[in-house]
């Protein structure tokens, strides 16, 4: 009997997912993968915490070999074999032994491709000197290990505030490392809004880690005392003894393109919701191609090992015979930070600020992760983005100690379905002393939503107010005292219906409180006495940040 083979080219979460799968659905299909490095599937996410030593042994960041491939799946599996070349019409490919050069011809009937992508190196002068790396792989891991240790590292600079710049930060930190961290944008962690990221920075800042933004370097140097710093014609770093560029990754295209395989508008290849390309019996999965935002539905690249498996499971359904389609992404990310969990699904009030469709609304919350009067609540603070004339989900962040990526889920559940601020508030979600509220966190927010749609509770924020603006502190002396909010008139909500008549009836009225609860109490009240009364969202655990 003739078996049909697959070739997928490359490892890791796209191919090595693609193949299991394709094997479990078509085992007398023969598939064969090769991989260019090492190691045909491994934890990229997982370097980080190799390098800082919270996880030991390189092994461990092995999740599987050739032989358990070969014995568990009857798949075959050649390392440090590079695929150099796509033969589209005649259906074969050339396949490189990076050991002793040789070259072959495979065939196949379909091909699978997740070359992944990698780290950018800019061209730009020093960009090759001793001690500027990257981290994508277990080599390059290991390559940051070593020489740590043979030049006795005491100060490193890292180019670029994303999730891996600050995970690799935070882990030099723990190896007892003087980080810096250079980001080229406004703030640490672009996903995130400038307000949500003022709570990282503040977090990065209390662990001694330095930061600088809004700097792009365009040269890397030796100083005069051997050390290295990036610079620009405006600017230079500190000194380090290491660099790491962190400033994002550039999909490996390279063979799609020599094939004649149609790349979208990002530079990822294009597929089609099968991950098909142009090219007949050609597959694309993972950090290389194109994905399609699902709130926009604009075209947009994200490398995530989440995103890569769905793809892949896609891929090798369709190739069965099987009918699945990859329905975009959302963009839910998280990163642990210091015992902080910053997690993100959907835009960003920014990013929604700057686009064509401005049409949306936030609130803002300080909720604890459970009931206040269990010991050890601590607050999630977070902000809900939603759609003004529908309450449509369009983006969740939340930052805290604990119950952070739960909440993130959740929202990003609903947000995939279609589902709304009113689906939010409805949701019914786990409630002990211990996990959560009658009322949890993300319902809280949601409800405060639902009442601004509703017209019970106009919201307000800081960019709002101005000069004349008329602020009510609606806290306890006590409070205000301890941290005062400038130029506003403070009534304790305790005293509001006694002193409410002490309020002007002709200024609209920003109302605000320590996180919210009471803000809206006392909005609701005066606004049915006749006042025009706003609340300032977030209370003043949200406007402290701004001032």
């Amino acid at each position: 009997m003739n078996k049909k083979r697959t070739i997928i080219v490359g490892g890791v979460a796209g191919g090595a997912t693609a193949a299991a799968r394709l094997s479990r659905l078509s085992a007398e299909r023969e598939i064969i993968i090769f991989e260019r490095g090492a190691h045909v599937s491994f934890a990229n996410c997982g370097l980080p915490y190799y390098i800082g030593g919270v996880i030991e042994h390189e092994d461990s960041l092995l999740l599987a070999n050739p032989h358990m491939f070969k014995s568990r799946y009857g798949i075959e599996v050649y390392v440090r074999h590079e695929v150099v070349a796509i033969h589209a019409e005649e259906k074969y490919v050339s396949v490189k032994n990076t050991d002793t050069g040789a070259v072959h011809q495979w065939g196949y009937d379909e091909l699978v491709l997740s070359p992944g992508a990698a780290p950018l190196r800019p061209p730009m002068p020093g960009i090759d000197l001793p001690g500027v790396l990257t981290l994508r792989t277990v080599p390059d891991a290991n390559a940051i290990r070593s020489f740590i240790a043979e030049h006795g590292v005491k100060r490193a600079l890292v180019i670029g505030a994303g999730f891996i710049g600050l995970e690799v930060a935070e882990n030099l930190h723990h190896a007892g490392i003087q980080v810096n961290v250079v980001e080229g944008g406004s703030h640490v962690l672009p996903p995130l809004d400038a307000h949500m990221a003022g709570y990282v920075a503040d977090l990065l800042l209390a662990h001694g880690i330095g930061i600088e933004t809004g700097r792009i370097a365009t040269g890397i140097r030796h100083t005069a005392s051997g050390a290295l710093q990036a610079y620009n014609d405006e600017w230079q770093s500190t000194e380090a003894d290491l660099i790491i560029l962190a400033i994002g990754v550039r999909p490996e295209t390279s063979l799609a393109r020599a094939a004649g395989i149609e790349i979208g508008e990002t530079g990822a290849i294009l597929t089609d919701e099968y991950m098909r390309t142009s090219m007949p019996g050609i597959w694309a999965v993972g950090d290389a191609v194109q994905v399609v935002n699902r709130l926009t539905g604009k075209p947009m690249r994200l490398a995530l090992a989440g995103v890569a498996q769905k793809q892949a499971r896609v891929a090798a359904d369709n190739i069965a015979g099987r009918s699945s389609r990859f329905k975009g992404v959302l963009g839910t990310s998280v990163l642990r930070l210091f015992g902080t969990t910053i997690a993100i699904t959907g835009q960003n009030a920014d990013a929604l600020a700057h686009s064509a469709d401005a049409e949306f609304e936030y609130v803002d919350g300080h909720h604890p992760q459970h009931v206040a009067y269990y010991p050890g609540a601590t607050p999630i603070h977070s902000r809900l983005v939603y759609r003004r004339k529908d309450g449509l989900l369009l983006g969740y962040t939340a930052i805290g100690q604990h119950g952070v990526a739960r909440r993130v889920d959740v929202v990003a559940s609903l947000m995939g379905k279609g589902g709304t601020v009113y689906d939010l508030a409805e949701a019914e979600l786990c409630y002990s002393p211990q996990e959560g509220a009658a009322k949890d966190a993300v319902n809280q927010l949601a409800l405060a939503a639902v009442n601004n749609l509703d017209g019970l509770h106009p919201v307000a924020h800081f960019e709002d107010i101005t000069d004349d603006s008329f602020l009510l502190d609606v806290r306890e002396t006590a409070e205000v005292c301890q941290s005062p909010f400038k130029h506003a008139v403070n009534i304790p909500l305790s005293q509001l219906r006694n002193r409410f008549e002490e309020l002007p009836q002709n200024r609209e009225i920003f109302v605000f409180c320590q996180s919210g609860v009471r803000g809206h109490s006392a909005t609701a009240f005066l606004n049915q006495r006749g006042f025009c009364a706003r609340h300032l969202s977030g209370g003043y655990l949200t406007l402290k940040r701004y001032v």
